[in-house]
C-alpha cells in the first residue's frame, strides 16, 4: 500500500474560521498532503474549560466549515476523551489508525520554538514531521537555530511553510457577536448561521 501523507491540525476551533481553513489548505498544497484532519481540543485539563464551548458545538461547526473540501476531514479523537489529552497521545492513536503512513503536525512557529517544553517532547518529535507555519512578523533566525538545535538532539524533522495570515481570530469573533458586529467573511456562512441558530457567544 502507498504511504500516504496525512497532515494534522489541532486547535479550540472556539469557533473555527477562515484563517484556521488557510492554514490547513496551505500546507495541503506546499507538502501534497492526501487529508488533513481537523481535530477539535478537549480541554478538560484547564481550569477555565468551562467558558469554551462543547466539544460537540466545535466539532459539527469544523465539520461544516470542511464540508466542501474533499481532502479536509474531522475527527472527535480528543473531545471523546473525557479527561483529556496530550499531543504525543493523539499522535500515537493516530499512528495506530493510520499504519505505515506519514504524518504531519501542523502548528505556528511560536509553538515550535517552544515544542521542546510540551510533554514528552522527544516521543513526539520523533513520532513526525512537524510543519512550522512562518508569517512575515515571525522571527526566523531563532526559528531556524531551534530547528537546527531540534535536529541535532533527537534528528527532528520540521519544515518550514509559507503561510499569509488571515488577520483573523476566533476571540474576535466571539467578542464582535457579542458587541453585535458582522462576521461576514470571517468564516464560512454555514457555520455563521449555526451560531445564530444556537445563539452562541451572546
Amino acid at each position: 500500500m502507498e504511504c500516504r501523507r496525512i497532515g494534522i491540525l489541532g486547535g479550540t476551533f472556539d469557533p473555527i474560521h477562515n484563517g484556521h481553513l488557510l492554514l490547513g489548505e496551505s500546507a495541503r498544497e506546499q507538502f501534497d498532503l492526501d487529508r488533513v484532519i481537523f481535530i477539535p481540543n478537549n480541554l478538560a485539563h484547564l481550569k477555565n474549560r468551562d467558558k469554551v464551548t462543547s466539544g460537540d458545538i466545535r466539532y459539527q461547526m469544523v465539520k461544516m466549515a470542511i464540508s466542501d473540501n474533499p481532502y479536509f476531514t474531522c475527527s472527535r479523537l480528543e473531545i471523546d476523551k473525557p479527561e483529556g489529552c496530550y499531543t504525543i497521545d493523539t499522535i500515537q492513536d493516530l499512528k495506530l489508525m493510520y499504519p505505515g503512513d506519514e504524518l504531519y503536525l501542523i502548528l505556528g512557529a511560536d509553538s515550535v520554538i517552544g515544542i521542546d517544553t510540551w510533554y514528552k517532547a522527544k516521543d513526539l518529535l520523533t513520532s513526525c514531521i512537524i510543519l512550522a507555519a512562518v508569517r512575515e512578523e515571525d522571527d526566523l533566525p531563532s526559528l531556524d537555530r531551534k530547528r537546527r538545535e531540534l535536529k541535532k538532539m533527537y534528528n527532528a524533522d520540521i519544515r518550514l511553510m509559507t503561510f499569509n495570515r488571515i488577520d483573523i481570530s476566533s476571540t474576535d469573533i466571539r467578542e464582535r457577536v457579542v458587541k453585535g458586529r458582522s462576521v461576514r467573511y470571517m468564516m464560512p456562512n454555514e457555520c455563521i448561521e449555526f451560531m445564530c441558530i444556537k445563539g452562541l457567544y451572546k
